[in-house]
Order: structure tokens, then C-alpha cells, then sequence
């Protein structure tokens, strides 16, 4: 009985692979890249709550180096390629590519 009743409640999250994974419902992480992002782009609290202080503090410390003027939150790239505009609500392979990353628009912007 437990397996069903595990079975049922498990919602199917998609498989994203190596160092970049969906901790919780509609975030991402990255532990190569270290950081978190959820529909609005790169998130300092989803980056300190799982991936932890010292990530969170290397962060800030990036972009800080670059200079908030130039740091754009939106627009950012996983470990693995994938680019991601929060502001077009959208995710591709990789920067340069035109095929969408599904997997990641659909943890990221649901309908």
C-alpha cells in the first residue's frame, strides 16, 4: 500500500541533469555556476536557501566585480549551456541556438 500512496504523490518534475537541478517548484539551480533562479531571473534568497551562504556570498561578490550597472539578472546562462531570458519568458540549448529548452520553460514560466 505505501507504494501506491508514495506513487500518488509524487509530481513528475523533468530531468535536468548533472550540476543544474529544480530544488523546488518554478526554481533552478545551478552548483557549478552557483546560483538559483525563478521566474524573474537570478534570485540571491533561492541561492543562499539552496545552495547556501558561502554561494550566495560568491554571487554577490561576481557582481560586484562587474558592477550592478552592468549585471543583468534576466539574462543568464546554466553550467550546461542553456540561456535563459526571464524578460522573454524563454530558454534555449544554449545562446546561440533557436531550439527551446522545454524542460526548463516548463519549471520556470508554466502556463
Amino acid at each position: 500500500m505505501a507504494l501506491f500512496v508514495g506513487f500518488g504523490w509524487v509530481q513528475a518534475t523533468p530531468e535536468l541533469g548533472g550540476s543544474v537541478y529544480s530544488p523546488d517548484k518554478g526554481v533552478i539551480c545551478d552548483k557549478v555556476s552557483g546560483f538559483c533562479v525563478d521566474q524573474y531571473g537570478i534570485s540571491m534568497g533561492f541561492t543562499k536557501e539552496f545552495l547556501g551562504q558561502d554561494a550566495e556570498t560568491k554571487l554577490m561578490e561576481k557582481i560586484n566585480q562587474a558592477g550592478t550597472e552592468k549585471f543583468d539578472a534576466a539574462r543568464y546562462t546554466f553550467s550546461n549551456s542553456v540561456y535563459c531570458d526571464s524578460e522573454q519568458r524563454t530558454c534555449f540549448e544554449d545562446y546561440d541556438s533557436d531550439n527551446l529548452a522545454s524542460d526548463y520553460i516548463q519549471i520556470l514560466f508554466p502556463e
